[in-house]
């Protein structure tokens, strides 16, 4: 049931409370503070941080005057006051509340039995340190998360492997990040084994699976092991024969948010973006250099920069227009106009996966027609120029797939990972 906006009058009431009992009347201001604070403006969230900041002071005084039953309030708000911070652009802050709830969370961890403690805390802080490029440091967040994820699963096969896959897959982004690649791939391998389970026997999640194994050959593709891309792509073309040619969109807003985590993932390496220079608020030291970590558990960002990527879509494409009006048509671009045509579509996908407008139809009109489109211009450039290798076409051929499975369309995405597949196979042979 949904609680009732705080109002001003009960604000009132918790404040004489606090004043007169402060056993009672402190702990009930704060929830009331933070109640309130969800109600304020939206529009502007440096109106809402005044009320959370409150809230937070109150929990940590009662905290450090050994009340420990507060542990847990504390540990929330504070994680929430996080959010607010990056809300409102200020980005030290929300890091500085990031580390500061992880270091709550992990006290009252140890009051908890293993199947019952939380990792979403702490999986937030790797997050947002990774975002601040201290790719280290959320390494070792992420393995406390993993680590975690483990001791909920126990000994037997694991009632929830899902949990412990997107903490590897995690993970496996933070070690890519740090340029540990051995290990990123490894973590990568046990997630990929973990995502085979769940659809044995299950037909509903065969879909997700195959997205899984997509976008992971695109990740060992991109990182040197062209055989095990192989492996991957022929296996994902084997799932996608046990589909319907045409399948449900139920799960619709599942498989498209795991497309856009697997899809962005891979397009990390070729970002160029200017990271974005946002000045905390009230603040006048040097802000962080802040960049997105792409296809972080569903594309879930911890700061502000998310704002500068979703600008940047409109520079993507008007480079896109740009690119085509000068030459009039495609066929007359040379190999170097194709190639960074291919990869401004490329950028335009990701950014249209990662924020998509609209439902299943529109997803499909509008991104999957466009990851078609590219698919089209990397085949002009293998035609143009055949030297270059098919690597780019392969790529293409598993985004779009990607984006066909997304929605259901199950035989264009056999079709275009058979091509990717049989294209990558033979150019492996010919490499040996």
């Amino acid at each position: 049931m949904r609680s009732e906006p705080v109002t001003a009058e009960s604000l009132a009431e918790a404040r004489r409370l606090a004043r007169e009992d402060p056993g009672a009347g402190l702990p009930l201001l704060a929830r009331r503070l933070a109640a309130h604070g969800w109600y304020v403006d939206r529009g502007r969230p440096t109106a809402r941080l005044p009320y959370f900041e409150e809230a937070a002071g109150i929990w940590r005084d009662l905290l450090a005057g050994g009340a420990e039953e507060h542990l847990a309030a504390a540990t929330y708000l504070i994680s929430s006051l996080a959010s607010q911070y990056s809300a409102a652009h200020a980005d030290d802050r929300s890091l500085a509340a990031r580390t500061e709830a992880a270091g709550l969370m992990r006290r009252l961890n140890r009051t908890r039995a293993a199947g019952e403690k939380d990792t979403r805390v702490l999986g937030a802080c790797a997050h947002a340190l990774a975002e601040a490029g201290r790719y280290g440091e959320a390494v070792a967040v992420q393995r406390e998360v993993v680590d975690l994820c483990r001791a909920a699963e126990g000994p037997e096969d694991g009632a929830r492997p899902g949990i412990l896959m997107w903490a590897l897959h995690d993970l496996a982004l933070h070690l890519g990040l740090a340029g540990r690649t051995e290990e990123s791939l490894e973590a990568d391998r046990e997630a990929l084994a973990l995502g085979r389970r769940p659809a044995e026997g299950a037909p509903r999640r065969l879909p997700a699976l195959a997205i899984r194994l997509a976008g992971a050959a695109l990740r060992f593709a991109g990182a040197g092991r062209a055989p095990e891309a192989v492996r991957l792509l022929d296996e994902a073309v084997g799932v996608c024969d046990r589909l319907p040619p045409e399948g449900s969109v139920h799960d619709y807003g599942f498989h498209q948010a795991l497309q856009a985590a697997m899809f962005a993932r891979s397009g990390a390496d070729e970002e160029r973006m200017a990271a974005g220079r946002v000045a905390p608020a009230g603040d006048e030291r040097e802000p962080m250099v802040l960049r997105p970590v792409l296809g972080a558990d569903f594309s879930r960002w911890a700061f502000s920069v998310r704002e500068a990527y979703l600008t940047e879509h409109e520079t993507v494409e008007r480079a896109i227009a740009g690119a085509v009006e000068e030459a009039g048509d495609v066929s007359a671009l040379g190999p170097a106009e194709l190639a960074g045509l291919g990869t401004l579509l490329r950028r335009r996908g990701i950014r249209r996966s990662v924020h998509p407008s609209g439902g299943w139809r529109e997803f499909a009109e509008v991104v999957v027609a466009g990851l078609g489109e590219a698919v089209a211009v990397e085949r002009r450039l293998v035609a143009v120029r055949p030297d270059a290798g098919p690597g780019r076409l392969v790529r293409s051929l598993t985004d779009h797939a990607l984006g066909c499975l997304a929605v259901g369309a199950n035989a264009s995405a056999g079709e275009a990972l058979r091509e990717a597949r049989d294209v990558s196979a033979a150019a492996e042979g010919r490499g040996r």
